[in-house]
């Protein structure tokens, strides 16, 4: 028991940023610690513990003992704990709300919540990350959010996801008179799968359920003329404006740009492709009443 008493909170999170990064040295600069200081805390945990936590046979890359892996699920869960007991005390004096938006949501629900959650509370600032699907999870993950808005759920053993809007996938396309003439025509984004093509990166929610489109025709995007890989939505889209290709997008985020005449859209298939949109946070964390309150605004919105 005296042991444990020598287990201290940072040695934890650097313990746990070690295995979340893949190495040493870069648990270490994302911490701002030395790789020396970095060392001699899992040293110190190490021998508080009396076991090995790290396979010292590679340099360059870590593998965790068995020890490893059963401290690390215990070392993850209290580090979590500790970032939700910090966020609910100091949010709450600040009176700040942190959340995350993939790009789907930021462009479409989530300003009109956070515009009526501040109206209900003027008090609370509302804080806003943003990133693609699988960032927004991490986040949430990490501590560095309590909610998040995504298109995919990648970790329902972590995390709690909730389906509060519905979205859909269409073909988007320049405004051109080819185009143009091909939706008169009555054709199916389906239709326009053997044209030049722009993708999301692979951490996009929406390129996920593409992926899961594509497959459904038992296609496959190598097969595919895709020109671009782009992580930023907005970018994406301007390509598609300038002709470099078209695109399989979520309606809500094209509204603008459909309403400016700068793009055509196109429905999939003869019945909408549908996608939902979550509410994401940690099983394990409590949430601050703050984002309590913000949850259950968005659960009566829904």
């Amino acid at each position: 028991m005296n042991n444990l008493l020598n287990i201290s909170l940072k040695q934890l999170q650097i313990f746990v940023t070690i295995v979340e990064c893949g190495n040493f040295t870069q648990a270490g600069r994302k911490l701002y610690l030395a790789q020396s200081t970095v060392s001699s805390h899992i040293s110190a945990l190490e021998q508080a513990l009396q076991v090995s936590l790290f396979r010292r046979e590679s340099k360059r890359t870590i593998e965790l003992t068995a020890d490893g892996k059963r401290v690390y699920k215990y070392a993850k869960d209290v580090v979590a704990k500790c970032v939700a007991l910090e966020h609910s005390v100091t949010s709450e004096v600040r009176r700040n709300l942190i959340i995350g938006a993939s790009s789907a949501p930021a462009k479409s629900i989530l300003p009109r919540y956070v515009m009526d959650f501040s109206t209900e509370h003027p008090e609370c600032n509302c804080i806003v990350r943003a990133g693609d699907s699988e960032h927004i999870q991490q986040l949430v993950l990490s501590g560095d959010i309590q909610i998040g808005f995504v298109g995919s759920t990648d970790n329902r053993q972590s995390l709690t996801y909730e389906r509060i809007a519905d979205d859909h996938l269409v073909m988007i396309t320049p405004n051109t008179a080819r185009f143009a003439k091909m939706k008169a025509d009555g054709l199916l984004g389906r239709d326009l799968l053997d044209e030049p093509m722009v993708f999301r990166d692979q951490g996009s929610g929406t390129q996920k359920m593409i992926d899961n489109y594509l497959s459904s025709r038992e296609l496959d995007a190598k097969d595919m003329q895709v020109r671009y890989y782009v992580s930023d939505p907005d970018m994406l889209q301007e390509l598609v404006v300038l002709g470099a290709g078209v695109s399989i997008q979520s309606a809500r985020t094209v509204e603008a740009h459909v309403r400016d005449g700068k793009l055509l859209t196109f429905e999939l298939e003869e019945q909408p492709v549908h996608r939902p949109i979550y509410m994401v946070y940690h099983k394990k964390s409590t949430l601050s009443e703050l984002a309590m309150a913000f949850a259950d605004m968005v659960r009566r919105s829904a």
